[in-house]
């Protein structure tokens, strides 16, 4: 079997005379981590601003990067639904014919594509064992690793472009045709009286231990509807559901479930149209930093450090004072102190901040 040579090439070549440089990206699997890597994509964009760009991501994701412009070509593709898979997606990137590979993710995975597709410059992150798979791998050190995510993705471009003094910013662009549905739901709902529109995210696909009480959710909800006269929106996916439901039975005040009937693109459309949102360590969180949308983000359970809501719109609540925070479990063994301890009266009173620190911001001139 063929496979792109080992060696250590001292630079990546230029563009053939006419030609531009063809590269390829291997996207996150997450839609949180997708976001945080755009600040990525949008710096090798500005450091090749001739090349051809082309992303493949799995399609639950795949709405993040429909109307990104640093991507000239989107491949939608699961490859790791069967060995089937996998092999389809050597093939199309093989036929691809790319000069410069780069694995964002940090599985094995991610690096054979680059490796068995034939790419002749391979960039990724020197973990799990897949070092011998890059040839221009880059060992993350523990500051990177303790840092944010957005940073650590920007890592692997710096490696490829250099250090840039551009500023960082995620990008995430609504498209017009979801716009337009979103303006159609809203009115069928009558919820386009004028009235701000706040979001409430409770729930979190991958994790209970992430789950801010529903009752919670219900207090602030209320006081937020009696304080500043706004639609409260319940946001998520069919699989949160359940926490939606008992987040709405709690409450003494109208909440209006649309997330669960939305697909992503539509739900980006949505959260663009809010005045805030309240949300867990979530997807959701990510879509309203990138859409500079006030954000309360409440954690507990995981590494706020790393997955801040990377915005100046937002803030993260979160009980410092918690011995075995953060312990990054799925489900808490004990009382779920990490999450009962903030109160509803913490969480609105850093929603008023957030708004009004917000307000500031967008009042500057540019």
């Amino acid at each position: 079997m063929k496979t792109a040579p080992v060696d250590q090439p001292n630079n990546p070549p230029a563009a053939a005379a006419g030609q531009p440089l063809n590269l390829f990206v291997k996207g996150l699997n997450w839609v949180g981590d997708a976001i945080m890597a755009t600040p990525a994509l949008a710096r090798l964009r500005r450091a090749y601003p001739q090349a051809r760009i082309t992303l493949m991501v799995r399609p639950w994701v795949a709405a993040v990067y429909e109307h990104n412009p640093d991507v000239d070509q989107l491949w939608v593709h699961d490859d790791a639904t069967s060995l089937s898979a996998f092999w389809k997606a050597v093939r199309m990137i093989r036929g691809g014919r790319f000069t410069i590979g780069l694995a964002l993710p940090n599985s094995f995975r991610a690096a054979a594509l680059l490796y068995l597709g034939q790419i002749r410059y391979r960039y990724g992150f020197r973990r799990h064992r897949r070092g011998w798979l890059l040839n221009r791998g880059v060992e993350p050190d523990a500051e990177l690793l303790e840092g944010h995510q957005v940073f650590y993705y920007l890592r692997l471009i710096e490696e490829l472009s250099g250090k840039s003094a551009d500023p960082v910013k995620l990008v995430l662009n609504p498209g017009q045709i979801e716009r337009e549905e979103i303006r159609r739901l809203l009115a069928q709902r009558g919820l386009d009286r004028g009235r701000p529109l706040i979001g409430l995210a409770p729930g979190s696909i991958n994790s209970n231990a992430k789950r801010w009480p529903a009752d919670r959710f219900a207090a602030v909800g209320e006081r937020l509807a009696e304080k500043t006269g706004a639609e409260i929106l319940l946001l998520g996916s069919m699989k949160e559901k359940d926490v939606m439901d008992r987040v709405a039975a709690r409450s003494k005040v109208p909440m209006h479930a649309v997330g669960e009937e939305l697909n992503l693109a539509q739900l980006i459309a949505l959260i663009e149209r809010l005045s805030g949102m309240i949300c867990n360590d979530s997807g959701a969180m990510h879509l309203g930093a990138a859409l500079r949308v006030p954000t309360v983000a409440i954690f507990g359970p995981t590494t706020h450090t790393n997955t801040y809501p990377y915005s100046p719109s937002a803030v993260v609540v979160r009980k410092a004072d918690v011995e075995c925070a953060p312990c990054e479990l799925r489900e808490c063994p004990i009382d779920h102190r990490c999450m009962t301890g903030v109160t509803p009266e913490e969480v609105f009173e850093a929603f008023k901040k957030v708004v009004k620190e917000s307000r500031k911001t967008q009042a500057k001139p540019k």
